[in-house]
């Protein structure tokens, strides 16, 4: 009987571990868009959004209360000469976290002037990358939004 008792204890312990908010969770390799499952309205993840933004040192470059979407401004990757931003798309119960970025690097060749495009964010790469450090930049902004779930999209 004790036994039974334990290993039931410790099996409803390891149940409720696991159905816990998944923030732990490591996101999958070539992730590239990150759903945040909350439940809030469309209109709530819209402001909610756009107050997270505002209290982490981001700006907003445009936003769309039609779509309910919104774009980060620019901003420097630390320690790497790369910039990269955000993009959000809110529905209800969900946000929608996407991102592009580039190396911040011109080449002048003859006279003739060619920057670096933006690509998408996607956790790929080594550790000190730019892939991996934007994806890690995108990764800690997701977990700034309280009470929610996360699902990873892969490529």
């Amino acid at each position: 009987m004790k036994i039974s008792t334990i290993v039931f204890t410790f099996l409803f312990f390891i149940q409720i571990s696991f159905s816990q908010n998944n923030s732990n969770q490591k996101p999958p390799k070539k992730t590239w868009k990150i759903l945040i499952r909350n439940d809030k309205s469309s209109e709530e993840n819209f402001t909610l959004v756009g107050k997270t933004i505002a209290e982490n040192d981001f700006q907003i470059e445009k936003k769309d209360k039609e779509f309910l979407s919104i774009q980060t401004s620019v901003k420097n990757l630390e320690k790497l000469n790369a910039l990269y931003y955000f993009n959000f798309l809110m529905k209800d119960s969900l946000i929608i976290l996407t991102g592009m970025s580039k190396i911040n690097l011109s080449l002048n060749y003859g006279g003739v002037t060619s920057e670096s495009s933006y690509d998408k964010i996607i956790n790929k790469g080594m550790s000190g990358s730019i892939a991996k450090e934007s994806f890690n930049e995108m990764w800690k902004f997701a977990l700034l939004i309280p009470k929610s779930e996360y699902e990873f999209i892969t490529d």
